[in-house]
């Protein structure tokens, strides 16, 4: 199997893709992800990309990210996990997304314009 659609190797810590969740994820009255759970964000090559809209993923739209992070997140964000999440957890995860889709050029002259 291609190790970039494996979800089993364990992520390495404190990788760039790094995100700490700030609340428990409840489904069904049981948390299923606890508050500080490390959620590793692998960077999607263009296959993990397939389907999805490039300018919603962009924009942070929900139903995006909702597609793409079950593709490229350990342990895996299914769809029904994401609904369950604080909007802040799910900004953190889109956030990473979008830092990776965006081109170094296009990152620097976004921090020099701040």
């Amino acid at each position: 199997m291609d190790n970039q659609n494996d979800n089993s190797t364990p992520a390495p810590a404190g990788a760039p893709g790094d995100i700490t969740l700030e609340y428990d994820v409840v489904v069904a009255d049981k948390v299923v992800l606890t508050a500080g759970t490390v959620i590793h964000v692998r960077k999607p090559m263009a296959g993990a990309l397939r389907g999805a809209n490039l300018g919603g993923l962009v924009r942070m739209d929900f139903n995006q990210v909702a597609l793409v992070a079950p593709r490229v997140t350990q342990p895996i964000l299914h769809p029904h996990l994401i609904d369950q999440m604080d909007p802040a957890d799910v900004m953190q995860v889109a956030g990473v997304l979008v830092d990776f889709l965006l081109p170094t050029a296009t990152k620097e002259a976004l921090s020099q314009s701040m």
